[in-house]
C-alpha cells in the first residue's frame, strides 16, 4: 500500500497503529532485502566496550582449575593479588564460570553417553547391605544407590516387607528427583558368564531401559565371601561390649560406608533406624572421612542428571522391517518355529532379533539393549521344549 502512493504514508501507519518512525524502518527494510528484511534483527550490539577481556576470562579459569574449590569472592582476591586489570567483580567471575560450565555441558551432551563417563549420572550402582535385625524383631535390609563418578549418595532407605515394591518406589523416586543416569547397574548373581541377564530382570529394570537407561548386573556382594565377611563381622561387633567394639569396628569401616548402621540397628526401632540411616548419608555426602584426607566432598562434585524424567513413558520404538515378537504370558516367544524362552517380566511386550554373523544365532534386544544370544540350531524345529538365552 505504500509502494502505491495512494494515501500518505502517515495516514497507513495510523490505520495499522505503528508510529510513523516504525513504519519508515519496515518500509527501509522491505526496499533493501525484499521479505527476508522482514524479519526480527538480533538485539546484541556490535559492540561491548564493558566486555570482560579476554585475557581476564583466561586467568579467571585458569585459577579456577588450580583452586576447583574457591568461591568468587576468593578467586577475586587472588585475582587482585597477581595484578590483573580490570579486576572482575565476584559476580562476573560466577558468570564467567557458568557459562563455561553450560558450554562445556551442552558439547558432551552433542558427543553422547560415552563421552561422559567421567561425569557425573554416568553410572548408579545399587548395593545392598547386611540384613539385620531391630529392635522390635523385624529384619530389615538397608539399600542406597551410588554415583560411580563422585560417590555421591544419591539416596539410601530400608527395605522390609515386600522387598521388590519398595525398591521400585525408592528408584522411581530417585529418578524424578535427580534425573536420569545413563547406566544403572543391579546386583546379580555370583556369575553372569553362562546365564543371561535376561533371566534377571524385574518391571523396575525393563522401566528403566524404556527410560532409555542401560542396565546392568553386577555380582551381589551379600552373596559374596566379602559379603559373608561382613555378616560375620556384624555379630562378632554385636557380641563385643561397647568399649571393646571400636577398634575393629575403625579398622572396617571404609569397607562399607553404612558399617556404623549395621553396627547399631539392633538397638533402634524402624523409624529411629532410618533416621540414623540418612544421617550416615549426609555424613558421606558432606565430607567426613574426605575433608581428613584433603579430598574433595561428594557433595561438592556431584549435580543432578540434565536427562530430566519425561512426563510419559512410551513403549519401544522398533523400524519397519525388524523381526519384532510379542512376548507370552509364559515368558515365551515363537520364531523360526521353536519356542524362546526370555523370562515372564517381558509378558505382553515386544522384543527384537537381529541376525549375527553366526548361522542359526540371533541377538534378542529389547529397546535396543541385548538380552542375549539364542543358538536356533541347539533345538529342532517344533520342539516343545524352549530355548534359553546365552549372554553370548
Amino acid at each position: 500500500m505504500a509502494e502505491k502512493r495512494d494515501e500518505p504514508f502517515v495516514a497507513l501507519c495510523a490505520r495499522f497503529g505503528v508510529s510513523r518512525k516504525t513504519g519508515y524502518k519496515w518500509l527501509k527494510r522491505f526496499r533493501l532485502a525484499g521479505e527476508a528484511g522482514l524479519q526480527q534483527l538480533s538485539r546484541r550490539p556490535k559492540s561491548s566496550p564493558r566486555r570482560t577481556p579476554d585475557a581476564v576470562v583466561d586467568a579467571v579459569l585458569s585459577l579456577r582449575r588450580e583452586h576447583p574449590d574457591w568461591s568468587g569472592q576468593r578467586l577475586r582476591a587472588e585475582l587482585a593479588s597477581r595484578g590483573v586489570t580490570p579486576l572482575p567483580a565476584p559476580s562476573t567471575i560466577d558468570l564467567i564460570l557458568r557459562r563455561q560450565r553450560d558450554d562445556a555441558t551442552a558439547r558432551l551432551q552433542a558427543l553422547g553417553p560415552d563421552a561422559q563417563r567421567f561425569e557425573p549420572n554416568y553410572r548408579w550402582t545399587v548395593q545392598f547391605g547386611v540384613e539385620v535385625g531391630l529392635a522390635d524383631g523385624t529384619l530389615t535390609t538397608p539399600v542406597w544407590v551410588r554415583d560411580a563418578t563422585t560417590g555421591f549418595m544419591v539416596g539410601a532407605t530400608l527395605l522390609a516387607h515386600r522387598r521388590d515394591e519398595a525398591l521400585d518406589s525408592f528408584v522411581s523416586e530417585l529418578v524424578h528427583r535427580n534425573g536420569l543416569p545413563w547406566r544403572l547397574q543391579v546386583p546379580g548373581g555370583p556369575s553372569l558368564v553362562e546365564a543371561a541377564p535376561c533371566r534377571l530382570h524385574t518391571p523396575l529394570t525393563i522401566w528403566l531401559m524404556r527410560l532409555g537407561v542401560v542396565v546392568e548386573f553386577g555380582v551381589d556382594e551379600t552373596a559374596s565371601p566379602a559379603g559373608e565377611e561382613q555378616r560375620r563381622l556384624a555379630a562378632s561387633l554385636a557380641a563385643l561390649p561397647a568399649y571393646q567394639r571400636g577398634a575393629l569396628a575403625d579398622r572396617n569401616t571404609g569397607l562399607d560406608p553404612f558399617a556404623a548402621f549395621t553396627q547399631a540397628a539392633a538397638r533402634l526401632d524402624a523409624g529411629e533406624a532410618l533416621v540414623l540411616l540418612h544421617r550416615i548419608r549426609e555424613q558421606h555426602n558432606f565430607g567426613g572421612k574426605q575433608e581428613a584426607l584433603q579430598r574433595r566432598s561428594p557433595i561438592s562434585l556431584y549435580r543432578p542428571s540434565l536427562r530430566v524424567f519425561p512426563g510419559q513413558v512410551l513403549p519401544p520404538a522398533y523400524l519397519p522391517g525388524s523381526d519384532v515378537r510379542l512376548v507370552s504370558e509364559k515368558g515365551i516367544f515363537t520364531f523360526h518355529r521353536r519356542l524362546i524362552h526370555v523370562g515372564r517380566a517381558f509378558a505382553g511386550l515386544c522384543v527384537e532379533l537381529k541376525l549375527t554373523p553366526y548361522p542359526e544365532r540371533f541377538m534378542v534386544l529389547f529397546a535396543g539393549q541385548l538380552l542375549g544370544v539364542v543358538n536356533l540350531a541347539e533345538a529342532a524345529e517344533n520342539h516343545t521344549a524352549s530355548l534359553q538365552l546365552k549372554a553370548r
